[in-house]
């Protein structure tokens, strides 16, 4: 019987669960994502790349993001369900993707709505299956020494995520990373990826930017400022981007309460 991944209590290298890939041997999953990223211009790569991993899993959506000290940065998401979970778990901090990340380990949740899932988050779990997922399975994206982010799928109906599919997802995540680190060493889809990358970051600077545009509304610090923003982002159900945005067009001013 392979371990339950959904109780991982320390780190370890990612190994094999046991069981074949769901998708065919790990040369199979490598080549099915290529191809699906072969001539695919740089803006709508990172959503192929998304649906790539998404058609290899019995799973009903997907997410990716990047990891960050002060937001979340989504690579992709299959649907609204999928990037809520994301923006869900960094706002409140926990959730299968937060422990993945921290152990370097696959989290599994096969049920939020009761049991030790919803007792292990009790914050993450009601907004998660309010969202529409009832179960969420976390595999970490990069190394051991280098987490680059998660992959975060959910179903919406209750159900363990068996060992093959595990398998597929982690050599998905493989894949994803291999792409990622690779960028930039020719004419590939690659090239997409770090063009698309760069775009990320500047996600990520808008929200700073408009963190600091709240400290001065408000005469707030930082970490008090980037908290705020979360929290009406959360509050809105909309991304802390989303709410950047409106704050340095002064559309949105938190001086004014709403």
């Amino acid at each position: 019987m392979p371990p339950d991944r959904s109780h991982d209590d320390g780190p370890r290298a990612r190994g094999d669960p046991g069981g074949d890939a769901g998708a065919g041997a790990p040369r199979d999953v490598v080549r099915r994502m290529v191809r699906a990223l072969d001539g695919v211009p740089a803006d709508l790569l990172p959503s192929r790349l998304c649906h790539a991993a998404l058609g290899l899993l019995p799973v009903s959506g997907l997410a990716m993001r990047l990891s960050g000290d002060d937001a979340a940065v989504p690579l992709c998401a299959s649907d609204d369900t999928a990037h809520r979970i994301v923006e869900i778990q960094f706002i409140l901090g926990e959730g299968p993707a937060v422990r993945a990340a921290e152990v370097f380990a696959p989290v599994l949740a096969p049920d939020l709505a009761g049991g030790p899932n919803a007792r292990r988050w009790p914050l993450f779990a009601p907004q998660a299956v309010e969202a529409g997922a009832r179960a969420v399975f976390s595999v970490p994206l990069g190394t051991s020494t280098v987490v680059l982010g998660t992959m975060d799928l959910y179903r919406d109906a209750p159900g363990m995520l068996k060992a093959p599919a595990l398998r597929t997802a982690m050599l998905a995540a493989d894949a994803v990373t291999v792409l990622l680190a690779a960028f930039g060493h020719g004419p590939t889809p690659v090239e997409g990826v770090a063009a698309w990358l760069h775009d990320a970051e500047n996600h990520r600077t808008e929200v700073y930017q408009a963190a600091g545009m709240i400290m001065s509304q408000l005469g707030l610090g930082p970490d008090e400022a980037l908290a705020l923003l979360h929290a009406r982002a959360f509050r809105d159900g909309r991304t802390a981007t989303e709410v950047a945005r409106d704050v340095i067009s002064r559309t949105t001013d938190f001086r004014e309460n709403d």
